[in-house]
């Protein structure tokens, strides 16, 4: 067919090219008019206190922002969360996954959690479930994983104290390194006084000094290795509280930063309004529109086909009849 056929076969058939799509479309209407009114509330979370800033934060650096806002995005529609705000508001799962959004305002830290639901009751409530759950959670890891370190480092400090005690309960020494130096002390005061006796020709003196001399030799040797066990208990020790001293700033810096994250504080929830069916209804009539348009295309083609068949058929009957008698009956045999 040339262009100008098949712009005649549609302009026959006009009245299906407007039809069919209108219908698409009222169908669509019709069907989203019927559906309950969607409602929705906007919780707005500000928490610049705890995102950037000093680099002992969770979220510090340049990239704060992006890195709090994504965590937030995957953690508010998480199972945990979800379970939580189920729990808390008796709202439908399902319904609270497809009804929260996330967006970052800007390239700030500021971040707004909207919720669309048609329970008008459980807006409020689950938007600001669900932004309380989420903040709670970001912050509580690093106070929990600052308490467990914490916890551990207290035991490393304990079996240091338990393994002194147990020391000097076995050496009956609290000081050896103490006694150590004295008892050498002793020995090299003991070793002078006897050079000063043998150097004045007291014999006798200095022959009873070498036999105290060798008794706090003996007590010297007997004490070096336990002072360097002591030393190394001591050492241990240190480490353990210099460690234990490190962490509780930490724990300290991540009770500081939770609180600072408090959602009674950080999260601000706008007021619930009903949502527009407009911006609904052009997004879903384009498409069926479209669709319909389509249809009544294919519509048109079928029907131009059909009937191009019914003329052709009826054309050839007609040309038959024109002949001959006999040539017709021949053709029927």
């Amino acid at each position: 067919m040339e262009t100008a056929s098949y712009l005649r076969m549609f302009r026959r058939r006009l009245w299906i090219l407007f039809l069919v799509p209108l219908l698409a479309v009222g169908v669509v209407v019709a069907w989203e008019l019927k559906q309950p009114p969607t409602y929705r509330a906007t919780a707005t979370v500000a928490a610049p206190a705890a995102v950037g800033g000093s680099n002992t934060n969770q979220y510090s650096g340049p990239n704060a922002p992006r890195a709090f806002v994504a965590d937030f995005t995957g953690v508010v529609t998480s199972s945990l969360i979800v379970n939580q705000v189920v729990e808390k508001t008796g709202a439908a799962p399902e319904a609270i996954k497809d009804g929260l959004a996330v967006s970052q305002i800007g390239s700030s830290s500021l971040v707004e959690l909207t919720y669309s639901s048609t329970e008008q009751d459980q807006i409020k409530p689950v938007v600001n479930e669900a932004a309380a759950a989420t903040i709670r959670f970001l912050f509580q890891t690093q106070v929990t994983l600052a308490q467990k370190n914490v916890a551990e480092a207290r035991k490393a400090v304990d079996h240091a104290n338990a393994a002194l005690a147990n020391f000097y309960k076995e050496t009956g020494q609290v000081l050896p390194d103490e006694a150590y130096r004295i008892a050498a002390q002793q020995v090299a005061d003991m070793q002078r006084e006897q050079a000063s006796a043998r150097a004045s020709g007291e014999s006798s003196k200095a022959s009873a000094l070498q036999s105290a001399i060798d008794a706090r030799k003996a007590e010297v040797a007997k004490l070096a290795p336990q002072v360097a066990t002591y030393q190394g208990l001591t050492e241990r020790r240190n480490q353990a509280l210099g460690r234990l001293n490190v962490l509780e700033e930490g724990l300290e810096r991540a009770n500081a930063q939770y609180s600072a994250a408090d959602p009674s504080t950080i999260v601000v929830i706008g007021e619930v309004q009903r949502t527009s069916r407009l911006s609904g209804l052009i997004r879903k009539a384009a498409p069926a529109l479209g669709a319909g348009l389509f249809l009544a295309v294919g519509i048109v083609l079928i029907l131009q086909l059909f009937s191009g068949r019914s003329y052709d058929e009826h054309a050839a009957h007609r040309a038959s009849m024109a002949r001959s008698p006999r040539d017709y009956a021949r053709s029927q045999t």
